[in-house]
């Protein structure tokens, strides 16, 4: 049998992936959400104008590994994001004995700059048809989605969006 090894590092793609509407725990940033309106403000808050700024520095998620028979081995996963943003990786396939967990958060600690984040429950293999989704959000800003497709002897399909603030609903990114 032949073995495909992928390396799918930060690139752009043409922006054609669904919108997969995904609802997010309210405790992940407590601090991002607003109690109440202050003294004299109406409620609810107005909507922000123009789009949130960006991540700064940028995201960046890597994927190494090899294609198998039935699907791939991912043999590294790393999330670079800047100090203060969090991680959350989700598994989703038709049956559960085929992800290692559900979702699981994971907070970037440090104090300035930017730090890799392995993330090691992802770095097995896979059958075709689960797929692999990260998000690396924080609080006022536009963050990182990326999907991974696992595919059969093929290698996994990306797909790279944004998410605004801290919802898990991928959309499209800001231009500029």
């Amino acid at each position: 049998m032949d073995r495909a090894h992928f390396h799918i590092g930060d690139r752009p793609t043409d922006g054609a992936a669904r919108p997969m509407g995904v609802s997010f725990l309210a405790a992940l940033l407590g601090f991002g959400l607003v109690a109440g309106p202050a003294f004299g403000q109406d409620y609810p808050l107005p909507p922000p104008s123009g789009p949130l700024p960006q991540l700064s520095p940028p995201a960046l998620v890597r994927i190494v590994g090899v294609t198998t028979k039935r699907g791939a081995r991912v043999t590294r996963l790393t999330v670079r994001a800047p100090v203060g943003a969090t991680v959350v990786s989700r598994c989703i396939s038709k049956t559960k004995k085929h992800c290692p967990y559900s979702q699981r958060i994971i907070p970037v600690t440090g104090s300035v700059g930017s730090r890799t984040i392995h993330v090691k429950g992802f770095e097995r293999t896979f059958r075709a048809g689960v797929v692999l989704r990260l998000y690396v959000v924080k609080a006022g800003r536009t963050g990182k989605f990326t999907s991974f497709t696992i595919r059969l002897r093929k290698t996994p399909l990306r797909r790279d969006r944004c998410v605004s603030g801290i919802t898990l609903t991928p959309v499209g990114c800001p231009s500029g």
